[in-house]
């Protein structure tokens, strides 16, 4: 819980500390616990910091009166008035703030605009649970929640599936059904069944255009018979995100909601759920990227966001004519390259009837052009010259139940963003450098027309950098911009694995504009990847390719939103540290002989 003033510029989390938090242009001073907000004065500092151990001691002794209030909670009240017109209240609503009690015309009139809450009903001796459906509350579509001015009679559905079958069959199936219809609708509050009453204007859209209008997402088109809120398509998609959340666990978790002690009852709709959140994440990446205005087919990677930091011509900087000189690090491409074995995918049971919505919109990689490289790339084998590298001898093992034994790819190595259209499959491990080849050629030509300069760090390049333009110039399918220079690195953690001759040529300590750079970001970022790819093991493809898409423009976006106070941090720590390194930089330069320092800028000039 944050609470906030006028004159307050930080927060406190539930444990009483402070949460500090700076506000740009100077307009704060961060607090400290020794000096609180205007408000909290005069509270002892004690309860200002206590710690959650404290907490629980307190609790031990306020147990019993917080259970007490929830059973009287649960207790009719004494005199069952309604919260508005003072008549009888014979319903409970569970979802309105207070839990409120309504007589039953009072309970429509309330909740015409809230359908989906969950109400309890007086049956003479406790609440029962019930639903607005049965007290009439109908959903109405086309005239903002209210009744069509069109309906001029009553029609139920009976919703005979063989005869709607047959009339389809036919070409006879009525597009504006008349009347009311009964439609299931998933929702973050359960699976509720309820009566819709669809506009029946002269201009009125198709079915699913007008439940798709007042938020419900249907799962066919000709007569659904089943609808998603948009509430709930953005909660299963924020649940996949960050906790990894299957279709199934989450369907589960819907019929518990629905109905506690007969989920299994509750209508089954996962199937439905799978198929609808592929189009809700399709249209969402659509709307976020402007094709709503835009009607275009994406190209290559433009649903997939990028770092903003990086330099990228005509985007965020303008290349110099003669960027030789002392700020030509400032237009060099750093990249880091990397594969992760955990996500794996086992053969498809019917790829040839398989659905693709992104493919190459975001970040993995065009399927067909992909798989044309492949078969034409020489899968040679190279002994590693340096030490055993496991990602170069022993990541070739073909497993054949296995499609793809991992992913590989890119992602800028100064601020951990993956490189749109550069993500490949791999089919017998890293050390097939066709795979790599394909990734890094893709990130190369990412928004750098004029950039004459890459960084690229990877755990094996001593190896795989050696013939690298000799197997671009072998492959139709792969390319690099000719002014391009590339400039091999290997990460600070794993160089110390290689030979020293490898740590003086590949370590960015000794690269020139690297800067201080570790080149092993890439290893984070694998992490969230690796909760889904369980989960993602077994779909199709093409779902499981959104479903990593969708995962790495979610961690693009986050690093975007925090890289102004990440970078702000980080200017603020490189300032105090070239200031210090530059004192101790003179103390040394004039402790030590001339000679020597004359001797010591040769050694570096050689090198």
């Amino acid at each position: 819980m944050y609470r906030f003033s006028e004159n307050f510029d930080g927060s406190y989390n539930d444990q009483g500390a402070i949460n500090h938090i700076y506000l740009p242009n100077g307009l704060g001073k961060k607090k400290t616990a020794a000096s609180p907000p205007p408000e909290l004065v005069g509270y002892p500092a004690d309860l200002l910091e206590q710690s959650p151990n404290e907490y629980l001691r307190q609790w031990k002794y306020r147990t019993q009166d917080y259970l007490d209030i929830m059973l009287q909670r649960e207790a009719p009240p004494p005199n069952r008035v309604c919260s508005l017109c003072g008549g009888d209240g014979a319903q409970q609503c569970h979802d309105c703030h207070a839990r409120p009690l309504f007589c039953t015309k009072c309970c429509q009139t309330e909740h015409a605009l809230r359908p989906f809450h969950r109400i309890s009903q007086w049956n003479g001796d406790f609440f029962e649970r019930t639903t607005l459906t049965k007290l009439g509350v109908e959903i109405h579509t086309g005239h903002g929640g209210k009744p069509c001015p069109h309906h001029d009679w009553e029609w139920e559905d009976t919703d005979d599936e063989g005869s709607a079958a047959a009339e389809a069959a036919a070409g006879h199936f009525r597009v504006l059904p008349e009347g009311k219809t009964k439609i299931t609708v998933v929702d973050t509050s359960g699976v509720h069944t309820m009566m819709v009453r669809l506009c029946r204007c002269p201009d009125a859209h198709t079915p699913d255009k007008q439940l798709f209008e007042i938020g419900l997402f249907p799962a066919s088109f000709t007569r659904p018979k089943t609808v998603f809120t948009f509430a709930l398509l953005d909660d299963f998609i924020l649940d996949n995100l960050e906790c990894g959340t299957s279709a199934m666990n989450y369907y589960s978790k819907l019929k518990r909601i629905t109905s506690s002690v007969f989920p299994h009852l509750v209508p089954d709709r996962y199937r439905e759920l799978m198929r609808v959140a592929r189009q809700w994440r399709q249209l969402k990446l659509l709307k976020w990227n402007g094709f709503c205005h835009d009607k275009r087919d994406p190209k290559d990677g433009e649903l997939a966001l990028f770092c903003p930091a990086c330099p990228q011509p005509r985007i965020n900087v303008v290349v110099p004519a003669d960027d030789d000189g002392p700020t030509s690090w400032l237009y060099t491409r750093s990249l880091v390259m990397d594969g992760n074995f955990k996500a794996e995918h086992l053969h498809p049971t019917n790829p040839e009837d398989e659905v693709w919505l992104t493919d190459r919109k975001c970040f993995m990689v065009t399927r067909a052009r992909y798989h044309a490289h492949l078969a034409m790339a020489k899968d040679s084998t190279q002994r590693s010259e340096c030490n055993n590298h496991r990602a170069v001898n022993q990541a070739n093992a073909s497993r054949h139940k296995l499609e793809a034994t991992g992913i590989g790819g890119c992602a800028c190595a100064r601020h951990g963003c993956f490189v749109p259209n550069s993500m490949v499959d791999f089919q017998k491990g890293e050390r097939r450098q066709m795979n790599m080849d394909y990734a890094l050629c893709n990130a190369l030509v990412h928004n750098t027309d004029g950039l004459r300069r890459a960084l690229t760090f990877y755990d094996v390049n001593c190896q795989y950098n050696k013939h690298l333009l000799r197997r671009v110039d072998e492959s139709p399918h792969l390319s690099i911009p000719p002014e391009m220079n590339i400039i091999p690195g290997i990460g600070l953690w794993h160089v110390h694995g290689h030979q020293d001759k490898c740590f003086v040529r590949f370590a960015s300590n000794f690269i020139p504009g690297a800067a201080r750079i570790d080149g092993e970001i890439m290893e984070t970022l694998w992490a969230p990847l690796n909760i889904i790819s369980p989960s993602a093991r077994g779909m199709s493809t093409p779902h499981r390719q959104e479903c990593l898409d969708y995962q790495m423009n979610d961690c693009n976006f986050m690093k975007m939103i925090r890289m102004g106070l990440f970078l702000s941090r980080k200017y603020k720590e490189a300032k105090k540290g070239v200031q210090e390194s530059s004192e101790a930089f003179e103390k040394l330069n004039d402790a030590a002989d001339p000679d020597i320092i004359e001797q010591w800028e040769a050694e570096e000039k050689a090198a």
